[in-house]
């Protein structure tokens, strides 16, 4: 799985969902925090973070079946669905669990992380240095950590992009065009688009929908056309984030295109996307 980190920005793909149930493996817990949780830590090894949500963290206990010796005697049940912290040195207490009562858990077999599941602390059955956490969800929507964040960067590089004069952009555009992020199939995969190909999209476009050749209905908050980046060929269909793939359409084309996809349309937006109209 490529990290396209050749051109200075974030992993390619994001997860914007995990299912216990699923086998999805991780080599570290910087991989864990950054295409999860839209960190960009470049090391990281701690096992426990709060993360931005309140009362949440993320958590990677070490279990009976990992072979290093530490003060921290954590057990899994059989079914999974319980897991015992316990602290040899008798130091954990309580107090810090108002920030990480729930914890989004992975664990590590044989090199590899995998998630575990979201846990709650039982309060009612816990003691100081005996804490239990129940499993509450084996599937976690990931959305509210890593999408709207990494959109978000998105959309400041795209920003940054613009500055650039428009031949410069555009061969920069076309460089990354030929250079396309590898891709695995899974439901809770997430493409984050190339800066460069969305802001040169945008500025070709010059404020105008490709496809009803109307202006943008509004400007954004920074006073640009607000249009939206649309894939004739679909990225979930295997569509590259190419020049020659992508128009820029105003909300109302972008939604007929995903509902209807009429041939006569793609047909025309081909045409613009490769210069040919």
């Amino acid at each position: 799985m490529s990290n396209n980190t050749d051109n200075g920005y974030r992993s390619n793909i994001v997860y914007s969902m995990l299912d216990a149930d699923k086998t999805v493996e991780f080599d570290t817990i910087v991989e864990i925090l950054n295409k999860c949780f839209g960190k960009n830590y470049k090391g990281f090894q701690r096992a426990f973070i709060v993360l931005e949500n309140k009362g949440t963290a993320f958590w990677s206990p070490k279990f009976g079946f990992n072979k290093k010796e530490t003060r921290w005697k954590n057990k899994l049940e059989d079914d999974g669905n319980t897991i015992i912290e316990e602290d040899s040195d008798g130091k954990i207490g309580l107090s810090d669990i108002v920030n990480s009562n729930i914890r989004v858990t992975f664990t590590c077999l044989n090199g590899k992380y995998r998630f575990l599941g979201v846990y709650k602390f039982d309060e009612k059955n816990s003691e100081p240095n005996s804490r239990i956490f129940r499993r509450i969800y084996k599937v976690i929507d990931l959305a509210p950590y890593s999408l709207e964040k990494e959109m978000s960067n998105l959309t400041i590089e795209i920003q940054e992009a613009k500055k650039i004069p428009v031949e410069v952009l555009r061969r920069q555009a076309e460089e990354e065009s030929r250079s396309q992020a590898d891709r695995r199939s899974y439901e809770g995969m997430v493409y984050i688009r190339n800066s460069k190909v969305a802001a040169y999209t945008k500025v070709r476009a010059a404020g105008i929908c490709q496809l009803c050749g109307q202006p943008a209905p509004f400007n954004d908050k920074d006073g640009e056309p607000f249009l939206e980046n649309h894939h004739l060929v679909w990225l979930s269909r295997g569509g590259t984030d190419t020049i020659d793939n992508t128009v820029a359409l105003c909300p109302n084309c972008h939604r007929k295109m995903h509902i209807l996809d009429l041939q006569e349309d793609v047909d025309k937006l081909i045409r613009i996307a490769k210069g040919l109209d």
